[in-house]
């Protein structure tokens, strides 16, 4: 038998530490992140919580490497001795393969949106994905889609049957009934394979305020059940799960949860980064002598790594805290309008956008919104409000949801009285403003506004004697 060898060249994705670092930390909620600045300095004895000034306790690294892009790309040779490169990647130089990197490499701390992704590319075509994105990136706290469907589609080239298609599949993701449109479909979801679905069906369509009021006779007799049935059927709702995302949100906005400040100078908006109550770290002086003196070698080995894990964490803190206040920066100066004049000034943006302008992931981009709450003059906002699905009209113009629904307010408010405009009319007033929206999608933002129909609003009109 004769031996032979054989050369292949393959491209392999090495991650910088510092990345890995910055991958980790980028998600966490201010809270999350600064216990974990607390256990680091715990179990790593080359790092000490500086009390003094926060701008003197700086890394004297921290000049060295200004730009996002370079930092994230640098692998320092004086402590990296595994990374032969310069740069994370290598034998590739693509922007591609870096954000594909950085999708792979996600939190240990993982969102509701990494979740529901991960499951997302193991079921769903590459098109597929691209609208399933759109959907999970829109869910509430609670785990809900409360953007119509029809906006989505429109935005994407799509039909509203392809995107319910895709939303009722996520609906069977862990965890289950997510992303349903309302609390009876959710609960419904959760139930699909149960034998007793056809009346928790009916319980939960017909009779969910009846429980609340302890109801129960009158339930017992519509659905014609005795004590001993509806008391297994509510055993059953108990254990449903109202709130899908609940086991992935951190609850209530407390100023603890607050990373950024926005201060308005001049006529400008300026994202500060709130420092205060932020652990500073800085390397400890005193093992530097060990190092050099101790013999023994287990020992010198031991501290040399946690030297180098202690720099790799100190450089991760400043990468997470570089890249919010970057993204959140490009944010405020794309909807300065909604800061200025409200909510229904929001132009349409999705996070795509913020993620080519930064040549970055869309990925990166919703892990560096999550949980990231900023404070303002309009109240703390999360930085995920800031995105807007929009419509496509004439003349070039994108048309953000917030700004057409007050629209069609408005045009509802001016009707006569005698003869209310349908819906159909109402999507023509908009197509002559350059807005082409189905009646249908008038229908639905009528309904997020609560607004009767126009035979509904008629008799309105005339028991309250309006004319």
């Amino acid at each position: 038998m004769s031996t032979k060898l054989h050369l292949k060249h393959s491209q392999q994705l090495v991650i910088n530490p510092v990345v890995h670092s910055f991958l980790e930390f980028l998600p966490l909620s201010r809270l999350e992140f600064t216990q974990k600045i607390r256990n680091e300095v715990d179990s790593n004895p080359w790092l000490e919580t500086d009390i003094g000034d926060s701008e003197n306790s700086s890394n004297s690294d921290e000049h060295e490497f200004n730009d996002i892009t370079e930092r994230l790309e640098r692998a320092d040779e004086s402590y990296l001795n595994n990374y032969e490169d310069e740069r994370f990647l290598k034998h590739n130089d693509d922007r591609l393969d870096k954000n594909r990197v950085i999708e792979l490499f996600a939190s240990s701390q993982v969102s509701l949106t990494d979740h529901l992704m991960e499951q997302a590319r193991a079921e769903f075509s590459e098109r597929e994905l691209e609208l399933a994105k759109n959907v999970i990136y829109n869910l509430n706290g609670d785990g809900y889609l409360d953007v119509e469907i029809t906006t989505i589609a429109e935005s994407l080239s799509s039909t509203p049957e392809e995107i319910d298609s895709i939303r009722q599949k996520i609906m069977t993701f862990d965890p289950q009934g997510v992303a349903a449109r309302n609390l009876e479909d959710c609960l419904l979801s959760q139930l699909q394979k149960d034998d007793d679905f056809d009346s928790m069906s009916i319980l939960i369509r017909n009779h969910i305020e009846d429980l609340a009021k302890l109801k129960y006779q009158d339930i017992q007799k519509a659905m014609s059940i005795d004590s001993e049935r509806l008391n297994l059927l509510i055993g059953k709702l108990k254990r449903l799960n109202p709130k899908p995302a609940a086991r992935f949100e951190t609850g209530s906005i407390d100023y603890a949860d607050v990373d950024l400040l926005l201060v308005k100078e001049d006529n400008n908006y300026v994202v500060h980064y709130i420092d205060e109550g932020m652990p500073k770290l800085v390397l400890s002086s005193h093992y530097d002598a060990m190092i050099e003196d101790n013999s023994d070698k287990d020992t010198k080995s031991y501290l040399k790594d946690k030297y180098r894990n202690a720099k790799l964490f100190i450089e991760g803190i400043d990468l997470r805290k570089q890249m919010v206040v970057k993204i959140a920066q490009l944010l405020v100066d794309k909807q300065k309008d909604f800061l200025d004049f409200g909510e229904k000034w929001k132009k349409p943006l999705i996070m795509r956008e913020i993620a080519d302008e930064l040549s970055l992931s869309e990925s990166t981009i919703s892990r560096a919104v999550s949980s990231k709450y900023m404070a303002t003059d309009m109240g703390i906002i999360l930085l995920k409000n800031f995105f807007a699905h929009g419509i496509k009209g004439d003349y070039g113009f994108t048309h953000s949801v917030s700004t057409i629904v007050d629209k069609i307010k408005r045009i509802i408010e001016e009707e006569p009285r005698k003869k209310p405009f349908s819906d159909q009319y109402i999507a023509e007033q908009l197509k002559n403003l350059g807005i082409h929206i189905s009646r249908r999608t008038i229908r639905n933002y009528r309904d997020e506004l609560n607004i009767p129909s126009s035979s509904k609003r008629k008799e309105q009109y005339l028991l309250s004697g309006m004319k």
